[in-house]
């Protein structure tokens, strides 16, 4: 197994158990509030990082695409997922999210020429949503619920911004390392984030009381510290050596931990839709990871 692979396990692992924290922070402050102060954790803390080992911080001569980049992949992205899983269960978020991003990035990838067709890379993508589906149809319920019908469209439009951001930034990474890229587009988010924050959403005493209980904060950092500079960062540098498709590929693996963690902390039940959608999510992943 080579040093990409582990990476890459890293990445989906992590990616796996972020949902839980987001549900966690939603369910306590509001939800654009939250988002961006993830989001100003991890980027300050990952340009910090790029200025103390020499390198770089500069971004001139690619303010305007970064600005985009951070706009799409941050604000939008997680914006519309965090707002919308006030109305959606963690475990179906993750679905319409993972469900979409490998297919969201390969046509994306191909339209913007950032991504090259093949038919196993069509059969991985085909055979991961499959999966998904397997794993997650029986989970599937809205009850009428119009907020939550909302919901999913905000996780909708989120995921397609975060893949349209993704094919922004990759001609980012030729000139620019992918530290110093994550921390700025951290930073952009967050403020595009607080400015939502402070529109629509009430920012008082109350809000930062409870912010600070410990679960909130623990899942803050865990979020900023895991999600956004270690995973993201790993998903960056795997996005210029391997492509949009490829790269996206956590996302059939992502689910697999999240049902992990379900039946070990929660007690959900682990039968025959399980299995069988793990085993094709693993399936996939392998097949395009050849």
């Amino acid at each position: 197994m080579s040093r990409k692979h582990v990476l890459f396990i890293i990445m989906a692992t992590i990616w796996g158990l972020t949902w839980i924290a987001i549900k966690t922070g939603v369910e306590a402050v509001p939800p654009f509030f939250f988002a961006s102060v993830r989001l100003l954790i991890a980027g300050s803390v990952l340009l910090l990082l790029a200025r103390t080992t020499g390198v770089a911080t500069s971004i001139d001569g690619f303010r305007g695409r970064i600005l985009l980049a951070g706009v799409l992949v941050n604000t939008v992205t997680y914006g519309m997922i965090f707002w919308g899983m006030q109305y959606v269960p963690s475990g179906l978020s993750s679905v319409v999210n993972l469900a979409l991003i490998p297919v969201g990035l390969f046509t994306i990838g191909l339209a913007a020429k950032e991504e090259t067709y093949s038919t196993r890379k069509a059969a991985a993508i085909a055979l991961g949503v499959s999966g998904l589906m397997v794993l997650f149809v029986p989970k599937l319920s809205f009850d009428g619920n119009r907020l939550a019908l909302l919901g999913m469209v905000a996780l909708v439009v989120g995921t397609l911004a975060y893949c349209c951001g993704s094919i922004l930034s990759r001609p980012l990474l030729r000139q620019l390392p992918p530290l110093v890229l994550s921390g700025w587009l951290g930073l952009v988010g967050s403020a595009g984030l607080a400015i939502l924050a402070f529109l629509f959403e009430p920012i008082d005493r109350a809000t930062f009381d409870a912010f600070l209980a410990p679960r909130v904060v623990a899942s803050s950092l865990f979020l900023a510290f895991g999600g956004s500079i270690i995973a993201f960062t790993i998903y960056l540098r795997l996005l210029r050596d391997w492509g949009p498709a490829r790269a996206g590929l956590y996302a059939f693996v992502s689910p697999i931990i999240a049902v992990i963690l379900g039946v070990l902390v929660f007690g959900e039940p682990f039968g025959t839709y399980e299995i069988a959608g793990s085993f094709i999510l693993l399936s996939a992943a392998a097949l395009t990871m050849r």
